[in-house]
């Protein structure tokens, strides 16, 4: 009975040691404060890729938060009523939106919509917005369409439409200025036509979608605490890769549900 009961004390001990680092390890994980993000620096080892073009001369290691992009959705209701949205609410035909972009630093922010197999159609950068320019200051929201976009405030929305095929909103925001996407004119004719026009070819979009690591890339709600602008229901991602922090490239869907007899 006796070495029955030292079996057993020791095989608690043992579990007990096993254990000890594993709870260590969820207790160090619980005590972060996600808030931090937005503004804490960390150390990142910066990248040189193609059609990149730094605004200052790029360092090979820094200290900056990592990149972190903050975003929501603005909708008036067929009602008239306004508000602030989850942008995983469902929409429906009629419903006018707008959207809230946040960058957590200085950089080159580009915000695409884009029916699913199409090109894409560009909201950021908007000649009436931000002196047409492209590269964001941080902590600055960004109001899409921006208000009072012309004389009649009703066009100043994106309306909901009934149209089968899927939507999204692709957001890329970069430390340095991505050469082949539309930025204030430059050399490239193809980027100047893109701009003028408000239109962003189908096959680059794709081929930037495709470069993105999703595994790099953390999705969570507004902390609480955050620095950033407040809102209910705004979402973050943040690219925590600290080796490759030079941009993020998302894609989200436009939920919205599909009316009958509709005109």
């Amino acid at each position: 009975m006796k070495s029955l009961i030292c079996r057993t004390h020791l095989v608690v001990a043992l579990l007990s040691l096993l254990l000890t680092p594993v709870i260590t390890d969820i207790n160090s994980v619980l005590g972060q404060d996600p808030a931090t993000t937005w503004d804490k620096p960390q150390e990142v080892k910066r990248q040189v890729k193609l059609r990149r073009r730094p605004r200052n001369k790029r360092p090979p290691v820094q200290r900056s938060p990592l990149l972190t992009v903050q975003y929501r959705v603005l909708i008036r209701r067929a009602d008239g009523t306004q508000g602030e949205a989850s942008i995983a609410t469902v929409f429906h035909f009629k419903d006018k939106l707008r959207l809230g972009v946040t960058a957590n630093q200085n950089g080159f922010l580009y915000v695409i919509r884009q029916k699913e197999g199409q090109d894409g159609q560009v909201m950021f950068p908007d000649s009436r917005i931000n002196n047409g320019e492209n590269y964001v200051s941080r902590n600055q929201e960004f109001i899409l369409p921006p208000v009072n976009c012309t004389s009649n405030p009703d066009d100043c929305w994106y309306e909901v439409n009934n149209d089968p095929e899927k939507e999204f909103f692709i957001f890329v925001f970069s430390r340095d200025q991505i050469t082949d996407l539309p930025n204030t004119p430059g050399s490239s004719e193809a980027v100047k036509d893109a701009l003028a026009q408000g239109i962003l070819k189908r096959e680059v979009i794709e081929s930037y979608l495709k470069s993105a690591r999703l595994q790099d890339y953390k999705f969570r709600d507004r902390p609480a605490n955050a620095k950033s602008p407040p809102s209910r229901y705004a979402a973050w991602v943040t690219n925590i890769n600290r080796a490759d922090n030079e941009e993020i490239i998302i894609r989200v869907p436009l939920n919205k549900r599909r009316e009958t007899n509709q005109q």
